[in-house]
């Protein structure tokens, strides 16, 4: 069995049908997934980076700054950024030191009510930073109570009122479960930070949840309305399909609110220190050590990345942390760089053009096979790379390793006469 070359085309036939179909659902999936995202990140891009800054909050910064950080912490970040005239100041911690961010009590009563005074201050100086921002966001979250018989305090949060198809398969929320103190929210945005609890892998972010039955936009649907200077009412959601924002921004999402994340999108990224450090040089004249000029227009967000924050997988099997995921999606609205597989028609094309190179396997020799296949997958890679770059689409994955895979261990244990011409016979 397998002997021939017509043989093997019809192996590569229905082992390539059976990856296409199998790599619609888990497991595969993730693995079809998981290399969109290699095309993605190592895909030629234009040189400008998107209207998007990540200040992290890194390992480095925590050295000197452990966490949990007071409001006086965050403040610093918000002046340095003022000066450079961005769009919109974003933070995705909810800044709550009484539930979010708790802060170590001092043991000694004694020290007890300094320590209140100066977190009073600290918070005072915190709001009066909000205040002077134009555009300033705010990370809250939405849960679930406790007790399923307790009915939370309705909350005001904003709502997207211009939705249409079904909205059942929306997460869903009934309470406020962590929101920025009062004199924070007056002054300024809330966008919900919701993941989902259970994900073995983040390739898509939700843009928009449920509350209560209503539907509202998350951390970064806000971001990026804000910076198109809109407001919820000019919002279009066909669930589903797309959410449209003004006339201009048109989001691809599934039936579960979520837009696929092109993590090859380019934007700015560097530390909270970098950022103090360059403002100062700033206004002394000299040469900041990272491009702040380029955050005119930007939006900016604070966010966290060391390494007890990178607690979700992200692309190229790596964890990140939700700052990074955030920056990611804000960065592929901004860049409409929404990334998609290759119409089903490209699927069949593929296992055709694989069926055509198992043609000639049984000839080869078993150890040439195996060089044969890697050189056939690196060129198919190089393929991919380019469609990729040229047309935001992703090539399968599962089917080329699958089907090079199958014809390699079919061949290795296939007799090398098979298939080969036999010698005539002198008598």
């Amino acid at each position: 069995m397998f002997r021939t070359g017509a043989q093997f085309m019809l192996l590569v036939l229905l082992a390539g049908l059976a990856l296409l179909n199998q790599s619609q659902i888990e497991p595969l999936a993730s693995w079809d997934n998981g290399f969109a995202d290699f095309l993605a990140m190592n895909s030629h891009r234009g040189a400008k980076p998107t209207p998007m800054t990540l200040v992290r909050i890194d390992d480095a910064t925590l050295a000197s700054h452990p966490w949990p950080w007071n409001p006086l912490d965050f403040s610093l970040f918000i002046p340095a950024v003022l000066p450079l005239k961005s769009s919109v100041v974003a933070i995705d911690q909810v800044l709550d030191w009484d539930r979010a961010i708790v802060l170590p009590i001092p043991e000694d009563p004694k020290r007890r009510p300094q320590f209140a005074e100066k977190l009073q201050q600290y918070e005072t100086i915190l709001r009066d930073n909000i205040l002077r921002a134009p555009k300033m966001l705010l990370g809250s979250k939405l849960g679930i109570p406790d007790d399923p018989q307790v009915i939370p305090p309705l909350q005001e949060v904003p709502l997207l009122h211009n939705v249409k198809g079904s909205i059942s398969e929306i997460p869903e929320f009934t309470a406020v479960e962590l929101q920025p103190a009062e004199s924070y929210r007056l002054s300024s945005t809330v966008g919900f930070t919701n993941l989902p609890p259970h994900h073995t892998h983040f390739n898509s972010v939700p843009l928009i949840l449920r509350y209560r039955g209503q539907i509202t936009p998350t951390f970064p649907l806000q971001a990026v309305l804000l910076w198109a200077k809109l407001t919820p009412d000019d919002v279009s959601v066909q669930v589903g399909s797309f959410i449209d924002i003004g006339k201009k921004i048109h989001i691809p999402i599934d039936s579960m609110g979520r837009m696929r994340v092109d993590f090859g999108a380019r934007f700015l990224s560097f530390s909270r220190d970098e950022l103090l450090l360059a403002s100062e040089q700033k206004e002394a004249g000299g040469k900041p050590i990272v491009p702040i000029d380029q955050l005119a227009n930007n939006i900016v967000l604070l966010s966290r990345t060391d390494a007890a924050a990178r607690t979700i997988p992200l692309a190229a099997r790596r964890n990140g942390s939700p700052g990074e995921l955030f920056a990611a999606a804000i960065a592929t609205i901004l860049d409409q760089s929404f990334i998609r597989p290759v119409p089903e028609w490209a699927d069949y094309v593929i296992i055709a053009v694989f069926m055509l190179w198992s043609f000639r396997i049984p000839r080869m020799k078993k150890m040439k096979t195996i060089f044969y296949g890697i050189f056939v997958l690196a060129i198919y890679g190089l393929v991919a790379i380019a469609v990729f770059s040229h047309w935001l689409m992703w090539m399968p994955g599962v089917v080329p390793v699958g089907v090079v895979a199958v014809c390699v261990l079919f061949r290795l244990v296939t007799p090398d006469s098979f298939g080969k011409p036999k010698r005539p016979v002198i008598l």
